[in-house]
């Protein structure tokens, strides 16, 4: 047996008539030239040149050989060529997962935008506060909060964190005032998270500074605490996404830097081989990393 790609070599003695002209061509040291071409002659079980000190020249067998290996040539190219235009084809859809404000107030808008240049492109969005197992092909993109284990299985980046504050209403700031930072927050009826929410960093940050008999209200979800928070019970957290994007809520206090959040953007390896995967991992990072919202 041969291999086929040594057919290059052998294509490029042919035209350049030795093997030290050649092995200019290809970009590699002589030694490497003969050695392939001696490989190929072996596996063929043809002499394919007669070596003198003017060079190389084509044996009759050899010359029986040219246009069969220019063929496999013109055939290699035609793979790189397609591959290059499959490379810019993004036509298909991607499955893109995120927690349900996120994917609200952040993934919507970058979707919408992105199609504006790719309406090839068509997208299923898949809101979902537990993470959906990309490794087993359940979506094709994450952004998630939290800690994430980059390795054989997710590849992807670390946005800039997510900033957390305290919110209330409109009506709640109206009647009982806002508190100017957590050690302000005694006076006040809170609504707290529970469930996994309430083990991020962020949360436990905030709880350090209320005491148990201030909590009138628990969410386990972003999207139950603005609700319940909208109803004026009192004054909790959400991420500046959330909270500033929510008609009647008002911030309390600019966010702290104990209260950001991790933030990745995540896929499996096999999806990221996907050319419209890769071009919208790096639409969505650039302009998350341009958001103004993620520096207040």
């Amino acid at each position: 047996m041969y291999e086929w790609s040594d057919l290059r070599i052998f294509l490029a003695v042919e035209r350049e008539g030795s093997t030290l002209a050649a092995a200019r061509t290809l970009n590699v040291n002589q030694t490497t030239v003969s050695r392939r071409l001696q490989a190929l002659e072996r596996g063929l079980g043809l002499r394919l040149f007669e070596r003198s000190t003017r060079g190389h020249a084509l044996t009759p067998q050899g010359a029986a050989l040219v246009a069969r290996a220019e063929a496999v040539e013109a055939a290699a190219k035609e793979v790189e060529l397609e591959a290059e235009r499959l490379t810019r084809d993004l036509t298909g859809v991607i499955r893109v997962t995120a927690a349900e404000s996120i994917m609200t107030h952040v993934v919507s808008r970058l979707i919408t935008a992105y199609r504006a240049a790719h309406p090839e492109v068509r997208f299923e969005s898949l809101s979902a506060e537990d993470r959906l197992a990309l490794e087993r092909g359940e979506a094709d993109i994450a952004f998630r909060a939290g800690e994430v284990q980059l390795g054989d299985t997710l590849i992807g980046q670390r946005l800039p964190d997510i900033p957390w504050t305290v919110y209330c209403s409109e009506s709640y700031a109206a009647t009982h005032g806002r508190p100017s930072g957590l050690a302000d927050l005694a006076d006040h009826t809170v609504v707290a998270y529970s469930g996994a929410p309430s083990m991020q960093p962020f949360s436990i940050h905030f709880m350090s500074h209320v005491r148990g008999e201030q909590v009138v209200a628990t969410s386990n979800t972003v999207s139950n605490m603005t609700g319940v928070l909208r109803t004026g019970m009192g004054v909790g957290m959400l991420n500046v996404f959330e909270g500033d994007g929510t008609p009647g809520l008002v911030r309390c206090f600019s966010p702290l830097p104990q209260m950001a959040s991790p933030w990745w953007l995540v896929a499996a390896p096999e999806a990221y081989l996907q050319p419209r995967i890769r071009s919208f991992m790096a639409y969505a990072a650039a302009r998350i990393r341009q958001d103004r919202r993620l520096g207040r």
